[in-house]
């Protein structure tokens, strides 16, 4: 059997014209605009690829409207909403398909609050759970994609001041976490999923007089503090979102006039130092999952003393997406009909090891065969090799054995970063081991196209 290392070899001649870029800004000019407020809060359902801008506030006070954007366009949208405030957590709940709001505090009197709202992307409803933080503003909030929870830090609740407890929401009800360390008490810190660590990464905030430049990890059982070459400036009301497609988690703006993306890659922030958004205070940052972009939404310039509100909408990412294609179908065997995917956070980066697995593997049987092709073949029936019912999808110019664990096996690819390589396509199926499905012994799985990609 070849090696897969025989894939990089074969694509090397067929390319022509050297390729690089990277994640990049682009503005938005939709036809109508939401209106112009200070400290609006954004979030997105991302699978829906909805954003919705809730609250804002002017010198008359606060606005009870709420704007949506999807594809490149803003709307006023319908329906009853929470109530009006400041300083609300939200995140996206991949789980449950919906949109979490917790807390905040009140126009005019600033009474704080302790609710919880959901947003299934048409409209808001009450949740009535039994546990809840106590009321408060400024928390960090972001969704675990490892373990399926809503992870709360932190927050302002006067009189007591600055906090560092740890809550978890699981669609029904508040968790309070008992953990041997915790970042210092804070507020306006930054929560985002690290689809690299697989755990909860912290960034940042402030408790008068302190300003925090820190990175924390969280991964259910206790917070960790990371030990980066190069923190970010100490900034506090930025924004923190993890960009799943390129498996990075993105930064931007804050007190302290720092107008460039900052991305952490599981290790390390790094600075994009590159044309973006002007420097701005509180923006709306979400990511649409949809669209496999990072979009950035309003904020404020910092001048002097006074704030100047913004209304802008600005995109992030790359122009060369890696990706992983299924097409095609599989048959069935013992267990079911095996299907081929990339691994949750793996694709074909540049520079990084892509991963494929095959799931539904019968138990006791030994693994599959993964079989690889820079080329493309019509759909070829095995019937007459033992194996009714089953396609070849892929010529077989490479295949390679991978053992079972726990009925999947995985096949993984290391890819040079070199700037010629990126966008360079191969296919691949899989043959799995069923000595019980068929004559042959053997079930076919879907095949995927892999697609190269730049961040």
């Amino acid at each position: 059997m070849r090696s897969h290392s025989f894939l990089v070899a074969a694509v090397l001649p067929v390319l022509t014209t050297p390729l690089f870029a990277q994640a990049a800004w682009s503005v938005v000019y939709p036809s109508s605009l939401p209106p112009l407020y200070l400290n609006p809060v954004v979030a997105c359902h991302e699978r829906l690829g909805i954003a919705i801008r809730l609250f804002g506030q002017t010198a008359a006070g606060g606005s009870p409207s709420a704007w949506l954007f999807q594809g490149n366009g803003w709307s006023p949208a319908a329906g009853p909403l929470p109530q009006n405030r400041v300083g609300a957590m939200l995140a996206f709940d991949a789980a449950r398909d919906e949109v979490v709001l917790f807390g905040g505090r009140s126009f005019g009197g600033g009474i704080l609050l302790d609710d919880t709202w959901r947003w299934n992307g048409a409209q808001w409803s009450l949740a009535t759970p039994a546990a809840r933080p106590s009321a408060r503003s400024g928390s960090a909030m972001g969704y675990d994609h490892r373990r399926g929870v809503i992870v709360l830090f932190g927050g302002f609740l006067p009189p007591s001041g600055y906090q560092a407890d740890t809550w978890e929401w699981n669609g029904v009800t508040w968790t309070p976490r008992s953990l041997p360390s915790a970042p210092a008490a804070r507020q306006q810190a930054l929560l985002a999923f690290d689809p690299v660590s697989g755990a909860m990464l912290l960034h940042g905030g402030e408790a008068n007089p302190n300003l925090f430049s820190d990175t924390w990890s969280y991964d259910g059982t206790g917070w960790v503090e990371r030990q980066p070459v190069t923190a970010p400036p100490p900034r506090w009301e930025a924004r923190m979102v993890t960009d799943l497609h390129r498996q990075r988690v993105v930064m931007l703006g804050g007190y302290g006039n720092d107008p460039f993306a900052w991305e952490w890659d599981g290790a390390q922030w790094h600075a994009s130092y590159q044309p973006s958004p002007a420097a701005r205070v509180a923006p709306g940052l979400v990511y649409d999952a949809a669209l496999r972009r990072v979009i950035v939404h309003a904020g404020a310039l910092f001048v002097g003393t006074a704030l100047y509100a913004l209304n802008d909408t600005w995109v992030y990412r790359t122009p060369l997406p890696a990706d992983v294609t299924p097409f095609g179908s599989g048959c069935a065997g013992t267990a079911g009909t095996p299907a081929l995917a990339a691994a949750p956070f793996a694709l074909p980066w540049l520079g990084d090891t892509m991963r494929n697995v095959v799931q539904t593997i019968p138990a006791g049987e030994p693994g599959a065969f993964f079989v690889s092709s820079v080329g493309s073949t019509s759909p070829t029936p095995l019937s007459s090799y033992g194996m009714p019912g089953c396609d070849l999808l892929v010529p077989t110019d490479v295949c390679e054995f991978r053992a079972a664990a726990v009925g999947r096996a995985e096949w993984a690819l290391s890819i040079p970063n070199i700037p010629s390589l990126a966008a360079v396509s191969f296919r691949q199926q899989a043959f799995v081991l069923d000595a019980a499905a068929n004559t042959l012994g053997l079930t076919a799985s879907n095949a995927v196209l892999v697609t190269t990609g730049v961040r």
